[in-house]
Formats: structure tokens, C-alpha cells, sequence
């Protein structure tokens, strides 16, 4: 499978488009638990153009009741971008070696069960 290029661009002008918005194509999470990482996960994919479609360890969005627990839920994210090799597919190698710092933002960020772009 060829590696795309992330685009941190595309990532960032999606975030600042939507950030007080609300995109239509994805379900509003905020009255269930929160909307942090399917916005996270859009802008994700707003970057990569890719999702990964895996029942058990992928990230994908096709609907509210097609979707894995990784596009919406903090841990699985962090379990998807930190321990799944696959997400290589979606994401550069240089964004990949900021592990350490992301895993650093995950653990604290995990406390609160919330998520930010940054």
C-alpha cells in the first residue's frame, strides 16, 4: 500500500473552518459523551485522506452506527495512532516520531477524557 503524504495544512484550515462550526456529514457527539475526538479524527482525516477500514483496529467513519471506537473514543485513538503500525498508511513517518510527545498529550489528556488538536 503507498504511503501518503500527511498534509498538516489541509489538517489546520479544516480545523479552523469547523472549529465553531458544525459539518454536517458527521453525527454531534457532544450529548453523548462529548465531541473531541471525532473532530480530532476529521481533522485527521482532513490531512491524511485516508481512514482505515479494520473492524477490530481500524479508524473509520461512515455513519454514527458504522464507525470504530477509534474515530470517537480518546483511548482507542491513542491505541490506534500509538500501537497500530498500519497507521503508517495514514500518516508520514515524521508525524509518527512524535510519539513520545503525543503519547505525553494522550496520557495527560486521559485524565479528563478529553482531546484537542494541536
Amino acid at each position: 500500500m503507498r504511503i501518503k503524504k500527511y498534509d498538516r495544512g489541509k489538517a489546520r484550515e479544516y480545523a479552523e473552518k469547523w472549529a465553531y462550526g458544525r459539518n454536517k456529514k458527521y453525527y454531534d457527539f457532544e450529548k453523548i459523551g462529548g465531541d473531541c475526538t471525532n473532530f480530532v479524527s476529521q481533522c485527521i482525516f482532513a490531512g491524511s485522506g485516508k481512514m482505515y477500514y479494520d473492524k477490530l483496529i481500524g479508524w473509520y467513519y461512515n455513519s454514527v452506527s458504522d464507525r470504530s471506537p477509534s474515530w470517537t473514543g480518546v483511548e482507542p485513538l491513542y491505541k490506534f495512532l500509538t500501537g497500530n503500525v498500519r497507521c503508517t498508511d495514514l500518516l508520514e513517518k515524521r508525524l509518527l516520531k512524535e510519539r513520545l510527545r503525543l503519547e505525553i498529550l494522550f496520557n495527560f489528556l486521559l485524565m479528563g477524557l478529553h482531546l484537542d488538536i494541536i
